[in-house]
């Protein structure tokens, strides 16, 4: 009976994930309307490749108990910059031509690897885009919830934005995210600013852009600048034209303001004409009869300017001098221009443009503010009855509350301001989003409000137009999406009751049922024996866009790079430790956790009912494992059964002369052990014919008995001499 025990230990790997620095913030209950990020911007412009970047604050501490520091997360995005042809201020194309969108819209999610002072922050994978400086670029801190729950009455939102910072929530969750009844996720109405309402005399001159606020009234914040740079560098703070995705404000006389523009179709904006209500066909005939049951993208626009007399609008076409006045003359800011999401760009929703004012009093009507931004990156589900908006402000009307004193006249006779567009909402998770509402709706625009003196004379001025609809990507879910433009304002003039909206059209519809790649990392965490390395694979779990190579490290940041590629096998292990992967540029490494165990319960061992045979002989084995193995797995390569599953298998059988190997795997669930023997089996060929007379045996007791076919019996006499080195005998019969 031969007995041999050799050790070799076997992993046992369970697929789950752990997180590194993710959920390092922890469990977030919101009661009440909180600020979550902390804003800075970038100073110097960073390039693609680059792995760090140069801010006027790297603290980034509002709203965080703790300076930013390695292991957070950051969002890049860059609002503004984009450039637009201001060649020609008689032409519709001025600003809504796009030249060059010089990086407008780049975004991206870095993990910080290190804050070396003040104005430098250190990155773990290098950056994905281009950022211009002057475009004003925002660097926001992300907070990395574990889980997030919203109750009834508590708001997620931003600081507005205030032309450098703000507009935007960016959230990361690792786990469940639960919105509940009365909960909610907001940056409505805080995104881009809407135009702001003057009162000069008028102008009759028909100009799309002016500096002069005698021409018109002043256009919406959008991704081409604010209301200042239009002054600075483009000469077009007034007047109808539409800067970008930005409203046009109403051209003199008391014309309204366009509305707001963000996510559509870009090649179907059609001079920013909206969508017309077409309960009204017949008055949009008189005027242009190509917007007869058409249905155009981006913000509304702005409606007719002053008219003083009652002429019938359903057949006297505006720009009749019958209407008096300035002849109800089509001058209303131009619908922002919707802007292309195909290149993966996110924008906050342009504003609307202000409706001209020369009335005194003043009553003009601002331009509604577009809303912002949302983007959670999670890696759980989200759920709940509560919301997630992102919607643009409503015009403003144009009304005076009430009559000042001493005034005789009539007020409320100037333009409406034109509504905000919606925001764009980014739900980028491998879960699922069910249950909640999602709204990036655009506002509505301004309603002109009378005030009827007595023996007052009525009139009617341009209603705003209504703001485009916005964005929004997340899986395919329950959730409710809405991203509808908003409706045109009205105005409630007795000279133009059949036609209420008095030139003015609704907001373009938006993108709401868009899909955002989402990924995750998985990695197996084993449990080994001591002294044995472990493989350990990395996975892509959802949709992967990425084109990078896993990386492995020692650290959850920084640390060195061990390896390059997938799997990564270890070498031996004394002790548990910890590895981290990433792959480039995923904003986080997962950690996986070897537990190292010195496997004292279980140690295979086994017994064979010989070791030296003839050809076509057949053997048994019996377990001697000690512990409670639960399993075995045998290999018998060369054998007639390659593998057995049997505690202690019988009847093995070699049918070739040679030397095999024997290996036994048992487990019991948890810790698994092996035992490898190397050529323990050996088989030699079957009895032949020696010399004079003399006959090759195996010597084993099964060989011998095979003697009678080759006609002698060892028992009745002659010679047996066995030769134990080579496990043969020899039998002479004299």
């Amino acid at each position: 009976m031969k007995k041999i025990i050799l050790f070799a230990l076997v992993s046992i790997f369970s697929e789950f994930v752990v997180n590194a620095q993710r959920a390092k913030d922890g469990n977030a209950i919101i009661t009440s309307s909180q600020v979550v990020n902390a804003y800075t911007s970038l100073s110097l412009d960073a390039a693609s490749g680059d792995l760090f970047l140069t801010v006027d604050n790297s603290n980034l501490n509002t709203n965080f108990s703790n300076n930013l520091s390695s292991g957070d997360l950051i969002m890049i995005i860059q609002v503004q910059g984009a450039t637009v042809d201001n060649s020609n201020k008689f032409v519709s194309s001025w600003g809504a031509l796009i030249n060059d969108g010089n990086n407008c819209g780049n975004n991206e999610l870095v993990q910080v690897k290190d804050v070396p002072n003040s104005n430098r922050i250190n990155l773990d994978c290098s950056l994905q885009y281009d950022y211009t400086a002057d475009g004003n670029v925002m660097v926001i801190r992300v907070p990395r919830y574990n889980s997030l729950t919203i109750n009834a009455g508590g708001i997620i939102t931003a600081d507005p934005w205030n032309g450098s910072t703000g507009g935007i929530v960016a959230l990361e969750v690792d786990g469940l995210t639960t919105i509940n009844a009365g909960g909610s996720i907001d940056v409505s109405e805080i995104g881009f600013r809407g135009g702001q309402p003057e009162s000069f005399t008028a102008s009759v001159a028909l100009r799309y852009a002016d500096d002069n606020p005698a021409e018109g009234a002043e256009k919406g914040e959008g991704i081409a600048g604010d209301q200042v740079f239009y002054s600075s560098f483009l000469a077009g703070r007034y007047c109808r034209g539409a800067a970008a995705n930005a409203g046009g404000g109403g051209t003199s006389r008391s014309s309204g303001g366009g509305g707001g523009s963000n996510a559509g179709d870009p090649l179907n904006w059609n001079d920013g004409a909206g969508v017309p209500d077409h309960t009204y066909d017949v008055a949009w005939a008189l005027e242009t009869p190509s917007l007869v049951g058409i249905n155009n993208s981006g913000g509304g626009r702005g409606g007719y300017t002053h008219s003083s007399s009652n002429a019938n609008e359903l057949s006297v076409p505006p720009g009749d001098l019958s209407w008096n006045g300035d002849y109800r003359r089509q001058a209303g800011g131009l619908g922002g221009r919707p802007l292309d999401y195909t290149t993966g760009k996110i924008f906050m929703g342009g504003a609307g443009g202000a409706g001209d004012g020369d009335a005194t009093p003043a009553s003009a009507g601002a331009g509604g503010n577009g809303a912002g931004i949302i983007y959670i990156s999670t890696f759980g589900n989200i759920t709940g009855l509560g919301s997630i908006n992102a919607n643009g402000q409503n015009g403003y009307n144009c009304e005076v509350p009430g009559n000042p004193p001493g005034f005789n006249g009539i007020t409320g006779t100037d333009g409406s301001g034109g509504g905000g567009a919606g925001g764009a909402i980014l739900l980028k998770t491998t879960g699922t989003v069910s249950s909640i509402s999602i709204n990036a709706n655009g506002g509505d625009g301004g309603n002109q409000v009378l005030k009827l003196a007595f023996f007052a004379t009525p009139e009617a001025e341009g209603p705003g137009g209504g703001g485009g609809g916005g964005f929004i990507a997340a899986p395919i879910g329950t959730a409710t999406r809405n991203a509808n433009g908003g409706a045109n304002g009205t105005t409630d003039s007795p000279d133009v009751s059949n036609f209420p909206p008095n030139g003015a059209t609704g907001g373009g519809i938006g993108l709401a049922n868009e899909i955002i790649p989402a990924l995750d990392i998985t990695v197996n965490s084993p449990t080994i024996c001591v002294n044995t390395p472990v493989t350990l694979n990395a996975s892509i779990n959802g949709t992967n866009p990425l084109s990078g190579n896993f990386e492995w490290y020692d650290a959850p940041t920084g640390g060195n790079l061990l390896f390059t590629g997938n799997p990564y096998i270890t070498s031996a292990l004394s002790a548990s430790d910890t590895f981290y992967v990433t792959i480039c540029p995923a904003p986080y490494r997962v950690a996986s956790i070897v537990t190292v165990d010195p496997c004292p319960g279980l140690t295979a061992n086994l017994e064979a009912s010989d070791s030296n045979l003839c050809a076509n002989d057949c053997i048994n084995f019996t377990d001697l494992s000690t512990g409670t193995p639960s399993s075995w797995t045998w290999y018998f390569p060369g054998s007639d059964s390659a593998i057995s599953n049997q505690q202690n298998p019988i009847n093995i059988c070699y049918n070739t002369p040679g030397n095999f190997n024997v290996s036994l795997v048992i487990s019991n669930g948890t810790t698994s052990d092996s035992l490898y023997l190397n050529n323990v089996i050996t088989v030699l060929p079957s009895p032949s014919a020696g010399t004079n007379g003399s006959i090759v045996l195996c010597a084993n007791s099964n060989a011998i008995n095979l003697f009678d076919s080759l006609g002698g019996n060892p028992t009745a006499g002659g010679t047996w001499t066995p030769t134990l080195s080579s496990g043969t005998g020899v039998f002479d019969p004299a």
